[in-house]
């Protein structure tokens, strides 16, 4: 998804920044996505994501409990696979995504990549 970083806020003099955080949800959409792409080591997820090392590490296993990812050991190390449970939640994502913004003429996650 695209989020932005910091949200600015208009003042009587001047602008302030703060930090918009994202939810768990949207972390764990973003991490399935990076995943759909072909991302499949921790640290490429972990770029794709924008996550910290400890938190895709907890997120990565939660996902994998819940039988939306596949751990596999390779030669290279570990790798993640996305499982058909994990593209049929990336599709419920995106239906209700669109329903949500079905005015906007391109949705958020269209932004970087095109799910079938």
């Amino acid at each position: 998804m695209v989020h932005k970083a910091y949200k600015e806020i208009c003042g009587k003099k001047k602008t302030a920044r703060i930090m918009v955080r994202r939810s768990q949800m949207e972390n764990f959409i973003d991490i399935l996505k990076a995943v759909a792409e072909g991302r499949q080591k921790p640290t490429h997820i972990m770029y794709r994501a924008n996550l910290s090392w400890t938190r895709l590490k907890r997120q990565l296993d939660f996902l994998t409990k819940q039988d939306l990812l596949k751990k596999e050991g390779s030669e290279e190390g570990t790798i993640f696979l996305i499982t058909e449970k994990g593209k049929d939640v990336l599709g419920y994502f995106k239906k209700l995504e669109g329903e949500l913004y079905y005015k906007k003429k391109i949705l958020p996650t269209e932004v970087y990549v095109h799910y079938k």
